[in-house]
């Protein structure tokens, strides 16, 4: 099931949304949009899925979700209702809403860092999102500067939590800068390009990887892990099972014909390393998407 898109428009006044989403009608969808969005559940339960992240939630989750990430929250208690009403305050603003480069500034920097990160959605622990859902809450009925500015500081804290965690693969992150990008001119982006561009190609080797960088494959190696965090083939495959991940989703492919357009030659090392990254087969995580959403 592809995302839909959704079409967020705030109040007369305002220049960004924060609201309680049990006041809405809001039917359970897979969706989109170009808003950065934040959700804070104080307390309940339920599904949450954000890219390629299927996981539960429970009291005081607070996720950040990056521009154009798709995402769902479906709570137990409304679980097989029309409209979930569970309560949950949701602040979404455009990045560009205070204008191109606001965000550009040298005081912005960690936040720009911080909405770079949420591409792939980002989880905080406890001790953060009770801090942040009290600000959230009071941001919904504040008006004038006082509004814009409890925004920036709910922004700030969070950009100063290092124990935030990543939710979606590093696939996502391309889906959402796209392979087209003028800050990919370094080598590791040119390389990481190329890998993201020939992710269903089996034949994707660490040798052509190392000549695209002028390097031989042993000290290219190096430079890849020191660069990434990982080796290379490592990287492949988080990118290959995000991809396989996404298209059980979107498509009702055979899991067969899913595991050759992701780059993998043979099933079963699809299914062994599906497993290990997701904890789950392929089967599994599309029953359990469908039945999320």
């Amino acid at each position: 099931m592809k995302p839909s898109y959704e079409k967020l428009v705030p109040s007369s006044g305002e220049s960004f949304r924060c609201f309680d989403r049990s006041a809405l009608r809001s039917p359970v969808k897979w969706h989109r949009h170009p808003e950065v969005e934040l959700t804070y559940i104080a307390n309940g339960s339920g599904s949450r899925i954000v890219g390629d992240h299927i996981g539960s939630y429970g009291d005081h989750d607070l996720v950040l979700s990056g521009s154009q990430l798709p995402h769902t929250w479906a709570s137990d208690e409304y679980r097989g209702q029309p409209y979930d009403r569970h309560a949950a305050i949701v602040l979404q603003f455009h990045p560009d809403f205070l204008g191109p480069d606001f965000f550009s500034c040298v005081e912005m920097e960690v936040i720009a860092r911080l909405l770079e990160r949420a591409k792939r959605g980002l989880w905080f622990p406890e001790d953060v999102a009770v801090e942040v859902g009290r600000r959230m809450e009071a941001l919904i009925n504040a008006v004038g500067p006082s509004r814009l500015i409890g925004l920036l500081s709910i922004l700030d804290l969070l950009s100063r939590c290092n124990a935030a965690k990543t939710l979606a693969s590093e696939h996502y992150r391309y889906l959402a800068v796209g392979v087209a990008n003028d800050a990919m001119e370094t080598r590791i982006q040119t390389i990481c390009d190329h890998i993201a561009g020939n992710l269903s190609n089996p034949e994707l080797s660490h040798h052509e990887l190392a000549d695209l960088a002028d390097m031989n494959p042993s000290a290219f190696s190096r430079f890849f892990k020191q660069s990434t965090g990982r080796t290379v083939s490592a990287y492949i495959n988080e990118l290959r099972i995000g991809l396989a991940c996404r298209l059980l989703c979107d498509s009702n492919a055979a899991v067969v014909s899913i595991c050759h357009q992701a780059g993998f030659s043979n099933l079963s090392n699809f299914n062994r390393r599906f497993r290990q990254l997701r904890q789950m087969t392929p089967r599994e995580y599309r029953t359990r998407f469908r039945t999320s959403i």
